[in-house]
């Protein structure tokens, strides 16, 4: 009798138990697989999320607890290397109306506040681009080892200069349904805001879901380009899978990689400049799936071009992610 009587609150806090596990992340973006090698061409990612916190006086503010929901709320820690090239890396001179050389290294430290029905995300980033940014030698000894094209334009990337900014992104959970054989589907609605001079930016966007157990790992995949599935969202869920598609509108202010200054240019007065396109889309199709102890993600995004002059009218990405918890 006392068995049947435990059982329900088996159920109940099992769920709880898997949230309590750090997750450990290696994701990899990079458009070969569309067979090219510009534009947003490589982002490498390593991240650790922790298991559940409790809020404290300086987070209260940014817990979904502390606006009236029950949530589960972690802290994560981010290692980032994003790489830019114009449309033809060979060439050994600057490229005019086109994409200049940018890399960026940067850490990123985010509070993640997760509800079944709403997850949010508050980042502060920091790093540096120019040759701070070891772009140049990452390419350099990735294409020496693949035998790709050599890239010669490194010479022309934007300044040194240390850049960052703050961020929040939301999910909220327009509609869920269940359908059939424990799967669900579910409409939700992506929006972001960024402050900062690495990039400034506000954007918003609906994203379908197709799966299981959707409620524990809402906030885990996003419509971006750049690291678009982050693990460290999935919330009190000890399995899952889902298939899902996005499409997001944004404005963005601000772009350094498009904007930066290049100081090694032949004739410095003449920056050839290209000009930001401040209304951009972009749109993604992804697939997850992860057990108690690990899982695995992959996306493609194609988006539209970050400047006017950009030679063509849509650029793409693949992008895989590993994930265990601990």
């Amino acid at each position: 009798m006392k068995l049947v009587r435990l059982l329900p609150l088996l159920l109940l806090t099992s769920p709880a138990l898997a949230s309590e596990k750090s997750t450990w992340v290696f994701s990899l973006d990079n458009d070969g697989l569309f067979g090219v090698d510009k534009d947003y061409t490589n982002g490498l990612f390593l991240s650790y999320t922790s298991g559940a916190v409790s809020p404290n006086w300086l987070t209260k503010p940014l817990s979904l607890t502390f606006w009236g929901a029950t949530s589960l709320d972690k802290y994560e820690v981010v290692i980032g290397h994003k790489m830019y090239t114009p449309d033809d890396i060979e060439a050994d001179y600057p490229l005019e109306n086109n994409r200049p050389y940018a890399g960026y290294l940067h850490a990123e430290f985010s509070y993640l506040s997760l509800h079944p029905q709403q997850a949010q995300r508050f980042t502060a980033t920091i790093g540096t681009t120019g040759e701070n940014s070891l772009a140049d030698q990452a390419q350099n000894l990735v294409h020496s080892i693949t035998g790709s094209d050599d890239p010669n334009g490194w010479e022309y990337q934007i300044e040194d200069k240390i850049v960052g900014g703050v961020g929040y992104l939301g999910h909220f959970n327009w509609l869920r349904q269940s359908t059939h054989m424990g799967t669900e589907w579910e409409v939700s609605n992506v929006s972001e805001v960024n402050v900062g001079n690495f990039r400034s930016d506000i954007s918003t966007g609906l994203m379908l879901r197709w799966g299981a157990d959707l409620g524990g790992n809402m906030g885990a995949a996003n419509i971006d380009n750049e690291n678009p599935f982050r693990p460290g969202m999935i919330g009190a869920s000890r399995s899952g899978w889902f298939v899902y598609s996005g499409i997001e509108a944004r404005y963005r202010f601000n772009d350094i990689t498009i904007e930066g200054y290049r100081p090694n240019l032949p004739d410095p007065k003449e920056q050839y400049d290209v000009t930001l396109d401040n209304v951009q889309a972009t749109a993604i199709l992804g697939v997850a799936w992860y057990n108690d102890y690990v899982g695995a993600s992959f996306a493609t995004t194609i988006k539209t071009p970050d400047y006017k002059e950009a030679p063509d009218s849509y650029y793409g990405t693949g992008g895989i992610t590993f994930y265990a918890f601990f």
